[in-house]
């Protein structure tokens, strides 16, 4: 913090130290954010484009919503959610879909609870779904804006390939309730990188 005026007594090389010091802090914060984003950036298949879905399960005990029936508001519940395992939810809608290729499923542990991938069956493209426990639709919520702000970047191998994931992906999707009409989210989202998504 630089002096303020009240510490004029202060003699001038206490000041010009404090002021030194800030600066090598500063240096500090810069070169250990731009570490940090070199990091992030993880070398994939360009060749092939992903689309990544977010989805908090629909809850009836920890979301504002209209409640549903019991059975598909469980948000804890992947397989029999309003979201992904009733008729129209991402993950049954994608399995009965002509287009698009069932490739594997994997079951989760914490905030996330199942993914889903699937390959499209003409067009050289992937598509990742990940399930979110209801109760964590904030974090799913922060999760996807950070995606797509290309703050948050990943990866996962499949069939041999290393695909992009979250701010990797072409494009990205939420699905589930309005959380923000629920909770405030403090932080702010500003573009990361010249990268454009859908």
């Amino acid at each position: 913090m630089k002096p303020k005026l009240i510490y004029f007594f202060i003699p001038f090389i206490s000041i010009a130290c404090s002021f030194n010091s800030n600066k090598q802090e500063e240096s500090k914060t810069a070169h250990s954010k731009s570490k940090a984003s070199h990091l992030n950036e993880i070398n994939f298949d360009t060749s092939i484009k992903t689309i990544h879905v977010f989805v908090a399960l629909c809850d009836n005990k920890y979301q504002g919503i209209v409640p549903v029936p019991a059975a598909i508001g469980n948000g804890q519940d992947p397989d029999n959610n309003l979201y992904w395992g009733c008729a129209a939810g991402v993950r049954t809608y994608f399995r009965k879909s002509a287009n698009w290729a069932f490739v594997k499923k994997e079951k989760l542990k914490g905030q996330r609870l199942e993914r889903v991938i699937f390959k499209h069956k003409k067009e050289n493209f992937y598509l990742v779904a990940d399930a979110y426990d209801g109760q964590f639709i904030k974090q799913c919520t922060i999760d996807f804006l950070e995606s797509a702000a290309g703050i948050k970047k990943d990866t996962i191998h499949i069939n041999g390939h290393i695909l992009g994931i979250s701010g990797n992906s072409k494009l990205l999707s939420y699905i589930g309730h309005d959380g923000l009409m629920d909770f405030n989210l403090t932080q702010s989202f500003p573009k990361s990188d010249n990268n454009k998504r859908d």
